[in-house]
């Protein structure tokens, strides 16, 4: 459950993130969220499985990682802790999930939308009509065979789920699907490398070497030479 949404603003037993994003469309603003107190207390410093410091980088630094008692640090900021930081909370066998790991999908999705400008189509475009006359035909051919096998009407209705998606996927669909395919395989990556060079908990440097490594393939792909 998340139980702080701003380092003021917090509910031990749970705030729910539908309501409180609908809050802030409404007000555009977290204060006055009937859902959570507003406290006095540094809330970054309370007991918690996981914690997600988002929008400002360097809130944890040495000064104050000894404070922090979460079990997980996810950066949803850029530079959210210092490199001594980084070094100091590891020894505390706390699981940092870096900021270039964490940030990732806004870059993959830009990437997405960078692909369909070049190309001045829309995920899809070129395939919605046939994936959608392709379903009728199927739930005509189910229907022709039922009501051939029983000799009587069986009309074949679509669900609501169904029917809402006999077009195929929307550029939404197309976006979130790349994005959960690219993001996965790179956890996955990022797991089996931590293990093959006994990391530990530290994510960060098996992102780097991945990075690394491709920057290093696609140059000897390429034909530069290293000095």
């Amino acid at each position: 459950k998340a139980v702080v949404s701003t380092q003021s603003t917090g509910n031990a037993d749970g705030i729910d993130p539908d309501a409180l994003e609908a809050w802030i469309t409404e007000t555009g603003s977290v204060a006055g969220f009937p859902g959570a107190q507003e406290t006095d207390k540094n809330l970054l410093h309370e007991p918690c499985d996981i914690l997600i410091p988002c929008a400002v980088e360097k809130v944890i630094t040495c000064d104050n990682v000894n404070d922090i008692k979460a079990k997980i640090v996810v950066e949803g900021a850029n530079c959210t802790m210092t490199p001594m930081a980084y070094e100091m909370i590891l020894k505390k066998n706390v699981l940092v999930i870096p900021d270039i790991l964490n940030n990732s999908g806004s870059v993959c999705t830009s990437y997405f939308e960078w692909l369909k400008n070049m190309k001045h189509v829309s995920f899809g475009r070129l395939t919605f009509r046939y994936t959608k006359e392709a379903n009728k035909h199927l739930l005509n051919s189910v229907q022709t065979s039922i009501e051939t096998l029983f000799d009587t009407d069986c009309p074949i209705v679509p669900t609501p789920e169904f029917e809402a998606n006999m077009s195929g996927a929307s550029e939404k669909d197309f976006v979130n699907s790349g994005l959960s395919y690219t993001i996965e395989g790179t956890v996955d990556s990022v797991s089996k490398l931590c293990k093959q060079h006994e990391l530990g908990l530290d994510v960060r440097q098996a992102c780097y070497i991945i990075a690394m490594s491709k920057i290093v393939t696609i140059y000897s792909t390429a034909g530069y030479t290293f000095t």
